[in-house]
């Protein structure tokens, strides 16, 4: 198949947050298996156009976001320019490829001009990934505002493209059903494809490999309110009274977050126990999750826990909230704990009952990775993504046959032509 990934992050120029991840697994599985990947996705700097690179067997095609024609001040006129600039850099790779089938994110209705704009003469199966809608957000988060000008273009712009797909695939059955309920959706209609992980990259320590000295709690993910950085702060301050020398990691970039935990631990006294990393590529995080004993994120709420899974992929068992998806990554008491979200107490004793138990840990260690090689690895996820767009495809066949011959036409002549007033017309 030729594929086309839209995705407004994808690492490493763009790569923020968990669809940027989860785009980049994607894409290198699908490569891997022959597949022709082709990736869109937002540029850093401010060249307008396309720019196309080649990494790793994908070809990456970089546009530039809304706000260099004309300054863009608001989110909701940012999501409709950016739809568009996502709508006009697809026709454009389109005059040079056809695309078997597009996969866009649900978040802000990416595919939403595209989708609008798609007709018979220009048909490609779509595929939408859900991951972390604004409807989650709303419901689960309180962001953005119920009915602000944010939540009706975005949540309007989503809802058009999941009922306007040709399938739709859900990164956990938590986030499946809140797009459901909140859009209309049937949810028998909806795949529920977990992440996947590449085990060659994310593998467990070899035998000249040490985890830290000090007993280590490592946090990956953004520092913001929702992701529960300040609760395991908390926990490690509380399990200091046991582990003087305890290193809690905090791995990844924040606004106001990381300066607050800093001043709890200068409350605390505590700055010695904490560590703010800030941002880590891609590349150097196993190492990372090798030298940790323990991950953890008790998240308020997540779409999945991808850094659960890559965590555990290397061996460490995993602390993680019962908010969402994250706990669909974690067999509870097998391969980790599962906590409620905010838990301060409820997650000091998880982590202290894997810190503080060699046994426990050795045990959750390699039920851990046998999880991610039965249920996350690379091979299985791909095989389910090609699953759902198997389908999608199919349901482009089903098309009248009228407007099958009419596409046929139109493909001997080239891809995407329209007919002209002085042609022959289609059948």
């Amino acid at each position: 198949m030729r594929i086309c990934l839209v995705s407004l992050e994808y690492p490493p120029e763009t790569g923020w947050g968990g669809v940027g991840t989860q785009t980049w697994v994607k894409a290198r599985g699908l490569a891997a298996r022959g597949h022709d990947v082709h990736v869109l996705a937002c540029s850093a700097d401010d060249r307008p156009g396309v720019r196309t690179e080649v990494c790793d067997g994908v070809t990456v095609h970089r546009i530039h976001p809304p706000g260099y024609e004309f300054p863009v001040y608001g989110k909701p006129l940012w999501l409709i320019g950016y739809t568009l600039a996502v709508a006009g850099a697809l026709h454009e790779l389109s005059e040079r490829q056809r695309f078997d089938v597009l996969d866009f994110p649900e978040y802000g209705g990416e595919g939403f001009a595209y989708q609008l704009d798609r007709t018979r003469w220009n048909w490609v199966p779509v595929v939408v990934q859900i991951h972390g809608s604004m409807a989650m957000f709303v419901d689960r988060m309180g962001w953005p505002e119920r009915g602000s000008p944010l939540h009706e273009i975005g949540g309007f712009l989503e809802a058009y493209s999941l009922r306007n797909a040709d399938a739709i695939m859900a990164c956990s059955g938590s986030a499946a059903d809140i797009v459901a309920a909140a859009y209309g959706l049937e949810r028998s209609a909806i795949d529920v494809v977990h992440c996947g992980v590449d085990m060659s990259m994310f593998r467990p320590a070899e035998a000249d490999d040490r985890l830290a000295d000090r007993p280590t709690v490592l946090f990956v993910g953004r520092l913001v309110g929702n992701k529960g950085a300040e609760t395991i702060a908390e926990a490690g301050f509380i399990l200091r009274r046991k582990y003087p020398d305890i290193r809690i990691v905090f791995v990844g970039e924040g606004s106001s977050v990381p300066e607050r935990i800093r001043a709890r631990a200068a409350e605390e006294r505590a700055e010695s126990a904490i560590e703010l990393v800030g941002f880590v590529p891609l590349a150097d995080l196993p190492a990372r999750y090798r030298e940790a004993h323990v991950f953890c994120s008790p998240a308020t709420f997540e779409g999945f826990g991808q850094t659960a899974i890559e965590a555990q992929a290397c061996g460490c068992p995993a602390v993680v909230s019962s908010g969402g998806g994250g706990s669909e990554a974690v067999i509870d008491g097998v391969t980790g704990f599962v906590v409620p979200p905010g838990d301060v107490a409820a997650t000091a004793r998880a982590l202290d009952a894997i810190l503080g138990d060699p046994a426990t840990r050795a045990r959750m260690s390699a039920a851990a990775v046998r999880l991610v090689e039965g249920s996350f690895a690379m091979d299985r996820y791909i095989d389910r993504v090609v699953a759902v767009y198997e389908k999608a495809v199919e349901r482009g066949r089903r098309l009248s046959e009228d407007d099958r011959e009419q596409l046929d036409w139109l493909r001997r002549r080239g891809p995407f032509a329209r007919p002209s007033a002085t042609e022959e017309s289609p059948p």
